[in-house]
């Protein structure tokens, strides 16, 4: 780091004393310097255009058409066409065309065209074009095209297109194409393509997708958001996939997830009857498509008090202004008793219910049940499975598992 802010303070100091050229430029085809001015071309290097330039320590010259070698820096104040090689830096303070490669760092005050590599950072106040490559830091102070490729971190203030990849972080004011970094992805405003990352994402704007490891965030979603923990976006025309996800409004599209929170979306809260559970409360949340439930119940007119837990997933088959049709699977963890049940003693039901409008945020619903109790549960005389289901179809015990089957009805009440 004290590298990089010292090559940024010489580039910044250097540029207003030579800022203009001095004179009429001429032209060397052979130049060496042991440190300028103390070189062949002498006190004149500022005003002269190498074809070929040898640097021993450093030399400072007005530009290069050909290749440069330097010991630890070349430095040409107009312009590079070319090839340079140093073996810790250099610069140029016009346009650059050709390649460049610096055992730390590449500065530029112009426009790049060209290949850059260092070991540690290339820094350009214009914009690069095709490829720089650099072991920390990639700096753009106006836009990038082509390819950023970064150990650490690609940062550009304008507009990057095509690729950005770093092994840490990527930042860029726009994007067009694809962001890859190892940790995080930053753009102030429009993304157009992809931002993949393997902990956070970050953009105003993304038409395209969003895939990061733990966290995706964003104002405006048009496409995907997919995240390994959390997907927060304001608007979202297209999907969310990820164990939380949240949103203002989403649109043509649903968040898939263990939780999606959308403010403008589907809410629920149904009270219902059955012949398992007695009585259940569930809370359902999400779109219209797609909605996560979570239940609890209790069924108590059977000989032994029992409770459950649950969690499902649902949506509408049909959602009319005076009825709606909904098809939901959910599983419970039953528990024998008041104490939680440690051993698996779940019940799995596939509801397909008919709901009818009484007013504007209630309705009543009715429909058949398909329940599946599947039983690790010992009892006390030592059988295997739960005495839950009140009546059975289908009743098969293999090894430690016991299977029962039947049909039920549940009915009740929602308020939205």
């Amino acid at each position: 780091m004290k590298i990089f802010i010292i090559t940024l303070l010489l580039a910044l100091l250097i540029e207003p004393c030579f800022a203009q050229s001095k004179g009429t430029l001429n032209t060397a085809p052979f130049q060496i310097t042991l440190i300028s001015p103390l070189g062949t071309n002498g006190t004149n290097s500022i005003n002269t255009v190498n074809k070929v330039s040898v640097n021993i320590l450093g030399g400072y010259h007005a530009g290069l058409e050909g290749a440069e070698f330097g010991g630890i820096a070349n430095m040409n104040r107009d312009y590079m066409s070319g090839f340079q090689f140093a073996g810790i830096s250099n610069y140029t303070g016009g346009t650059t065309k050709g390649a460049q490669f610096a055992g730390i760092s590449n500065v530029n005050r112009g426009n790049v065209y060209a290949f850059q590599f260092a070991g540690i950072t290339n820094v350009n106040f214009g914009e690069s074009s095709v490829f720089q490559f650099a072991g920390v830091t990639n700096v753009n102070m106006k836009g990038s095209q082509i390819f950023q490729g970064a150990g650490v971190l690609n940062y550009t203030m304008g507009v990057s297109n095509v690729i950005q990849a770093a092994g840490v972080a990527n930042y860029a004011e726009e994007l067009t194409g694809a962001q890859f970094g190892g940790v995080s992805n930053f753009a102030l405003k429009n993304v157009q393509g992809a931002q993949i990352a393997g902990v956070i994402n970050a953009g105003t704007s993304i038409n395209g997708a969003q895939i990061a490891g733990v966290v995706n965030a964003s104002k405006y979603v048009r496409g995907a958001q997919i995240a390994g923990v959390v997907n927060v976006a304001k608007n979202v025309d297209g999907m969310q996939i990820g164990v939380i996800n949240i949103a203002d409004t989403v649109r043509n599209g649903i968040p898939i997830g263990v939780l999606s929170l959308v403010r403008d979306g589907f809410h629920e809260f149904e009270i219902g009857f059955s012949e398992g559970l007695n009585t259940y409360a569930s809370f359902k949340i999400g779109v219209n498509q797609f909605y996560n439930i979570f239940s609890i119940g209790t069924q108590f007119l059977n000989h032994n008090f029992r409770w459950g837990v649950g969690y499902g997933i649902g949506t509408h088959l049909a959602n009319t202004e005076s009825y709606k049709i909904n098809l939901e699977a959910i599983s419970y963890q039953i528990n024998e008793g008041t104490k939680w049940t440690n051993a698996y003693n779940g019940l799995q039901q596939i509801k397909l219910t008919y709901a009818g409008v009484i007013n504007n945020h209630t309705d009543f619903f009715v429909g058949p049940t398909f329940n599946l109790m599947v039983s690790e549960h010992i009892n006390s005389d030592g059988t295997i499975g739960s005495d839950f289901p009140p009546y059975q179809f289908v009743d098969h015990t293999n090894g430690n598992t016991n299977l029962k089957f039947w049909v039920g009805i549940n009915a009740g009440l929602r308020i939205h």
